[in-house]
């Protein structure tokens, strides 16, 4: 795990205790339908939906995001054709994912540099 929107990787995995924690509560609910592509795969599916941030401040209003779509949000400065073809196959024009940058310099840039509006939350299971 390397750094993401300003965050380190041990920024970054102390989020994801947060999360495991919350969903173990009942805080936020277990992920289950991609925010990008709305697949629902079954439990013990390959592509699971975890919980995707952006903003690492806030790691309870991560995105609920399938694996497949996670891995091509990630890999999108490096390759950035498949990243533009799942947006423009499930984009309405106004999705959080629709904003998100392809510049590889935010990956170290701090989230409201890049962002400072933030980035919507409409289509948010959780919002």
């Amino acid at each position: 795990m390397g750094w993401y929107n300003g965050w380190s990787p041990e920024q970054r995995i102390a989020t994801l205790q947060i999360q495991r924690d919350a969903i173990r509560t009942g805080a936020i609910p277990r992920p289950a339908t991609c925010l990008i592509c709305r697949c629902t795969p079954a439990p013990g599916s390959e592509n699971p939906v975890w919980l995707h941030d952006e903003d690492y401040s806030q790691p309870l209003l991560a995105y609920h995001v399938c694996r497949s779509c996670h891995r091509l949000l990630h890999e999108r400065f490096e390759r950035p054709e498949p990243w533009r073809a799942l947006v423009h196959a499930h984009g309405t024009g106004d999705l959080w994912f629709e904003y998100l940058t392809m510049d590889p310099a935010a990956q170290w840039r701090p989230f409201g540099e890049t962002y400072p509006d933030g980035l919507p939350r409409g289509g948010s299971d959780n919002s």
